[in-house]
């Protein structure tokens, strides 16, 4: 979880988003500011570090450090 705190935080942070509404909970498009392309990355980057495999289906449930720390856990069971 904290890895993928600290990897959302720095795309956030590259896209000048004030580091105290990066919170846990909060939704990564309303509360934290980033864009489709900003969630498509962190997407790829979440991809690449943990080579995890994450269908865009998934997509849609990526709103929260919560969710993808969620959904990375997921794959990465399946993949075990």
């Amino acid at each position: 979880k904290d890895a993928i705190r600290e990897l959302i935080t720095e795309i956030a942070e590259d896209m000048d988003v004030e580091e105290d509404k990066i919170t846990d909970e909060a939704n990564l498009i309303d509360d934290v500011g980033l864009d489709s392309m900003a969630l498509l990355e962190v997407l790829a980057t979440m991809e690449k570090k943990f080579g995890v495999s994450i269908p865009e289906s998934e997509f849609p449930n990526l709103t929260s450090i919560d969710k993808c720390t969620e959904t990375v856990e997921k794959y990465l069971a399946e993949k075990a």
